[in-house]
């Protein structure tokens, strides 16, 4: 598996008590997806996700 089968997207969640949340509660996250749609990284920006799935992908290649 390489990076670039991983596709990146941004998502928010709802919580109110996340010293990250907007005004409205919602909480920004990146996630970055396989190519079944399962979520394998995640990261509250694009580099920390980006961070994760390299794990990720190095964790792959391990097993």
């Amino acid at each position: 598996m390489k990076m670039s089968d991983l596709t990146f997207e941004r998502i928010e969640n709802y919580d109110p008590f996340n010293s990250r949340s907007k005004p409205n509660g919602m909480v920004p996250e990146w996630v970055a997806r396989n190519k079944w749609g399962n979520a394998v990284a995640f990261g509250y920006t694009k580099a920390e996700c980006k961070d994760d799935a390299r794990n990720y992908i190095r964790n792959q290649k391990g097993k």
